[in-house]
Parts: C-alpha cells; structure tokens; sequence
C-alpha cells in the first residue's frame, strides 16, 4: 500500500519566457490537460490510494487533483526534499512514490518496480540510460527523521540523501523513459 506525492513545489524558473513570466508548469497544458492531471492518472493506475501535492503557488488549481501540501516554512529554501518530508510527515501509507510534475513517459512497470527495490531502510529510485532520476522514487514513511537531520545539517541534494541511506538505483534501459520537462526547448521537442 502506498501514497503517491507528485512534487510541484519549485518555481519554474527554467520554463518562464517574455510570454509566460510566471509559468507554473504543473498547470501548464500538455495535450489537452494540465501536467498534474496526467501524473496523478498515472500514480492511479499504479495504485496510489491518496494522491499528495507538493505545492508552494496556487494552491486552489492543484486542490482539484489532489491533498495539497506546502513546505514547512522552516525548510523553504530545502528544494524538492521538502515536499517529500514535508508528505513524509502527514501520510498515513507506509510507502510514498514520488514523481516530478514535469516527468513523462513513465516505464509501466515502475512503481511496481520501485517498489519491489525499496526496504523500509532504503528507498530505491529510477535511472535511465540518460542518468540517474532520483525524484522518481519509492521511499518509507519511516524514512522522515533521517531526511530532516540530513536537511537541518545543510543537505538539500537530493542524491546526497539517496547515498546516505544506501537508495537503490533501479535501471529502466529505454532511454526515452522519464522525460524531464524543464525548459520550453524541452517542450517544443517532446510536444
């Protein structure tokens, strides 16, 4: 049994343009539907009971997909990790899988996979031929006081964590798999 949190807490920067200042690219449409919406129909047919939201900007258009959570002012400037503690801290599931809101083309097997990886010790996450994605992962609940004391000692990579608890890598050898949304460029390509 497990949550799905899908990580829409950062600023966008990378997506902004003259035309779009204040993009938020988990609302941004692609075909058809925010990118939130295809995440959190993904994290269903993996089987995610409650779908958790990591989300520091408008809070109200990501409510209509699911518990939305922001960072707890004391790790705001931590990155994504404070979303995924700040998740760590509320779910009720021992297991969280966790997904970018700007990630695509996810492996039909992954969560299962992900899951099959993980121990309540050690979260595994994904890497593909292009890289390690370390934010697509599956990692226990009990999990949430090493996180913070890795955050309250400086640590905000998320790597860095992953190594200091031993995560396993899970290799997905299509190298079209994970798709990273970041930059329009990114976006013009993958359309």
């Amino acid at each position: 049994m497990f949550d799905g949190l899908i990580l829409a807490g950062g600023q966008s920067r990378r997506m902004r343009t003259a035309d779009q200042p204040h993009a938020d690219k988990g609302l941004m449409h692609w075909h058809g539907e925010p990118l939130v919406a295809h995440a959190c129909r993904f994290l269903k047919t993996q089987g995610s009971e409650t779908l958790w939201i990591s989300a520091n900007r408008h809070p109200d258009d990501y409510a209509a997909h699911g518990v939305v959570v922001r960072d707890d002012p004391a790790y705001a400037e931590c990155g994504p990790l404070a979303g995924v503690l700040a998740v760590l801290r509320r779910t009720r599931a021992p297991w969280l899988f966790v997904l970018p809101v700007d990630v695509l083309r996810w492996p039909s097997d992954l969560g299962a996979r992900l899951g099959a990886a993980a121990r309540v010790d050690r979260p595994a996450y994904a890497r593909t031929p292009g890289g390690p994605q370390p934010l697509c992962l599956m990692v226990h609940r009990d999990l949430a006081d090493g996180l913070q004391m890795f955050l309250d000692a400086g640590g905000r990579q998320v790597q860095g964590w992953l190594r200091s608890c031993g995560a396993t890598a899970v290799d997905f050898p299509d190298a079209d798999a994970l798709v990273n949304l970041n930059t329009p460029e990114d976006w013009a390509r993958w359309q």
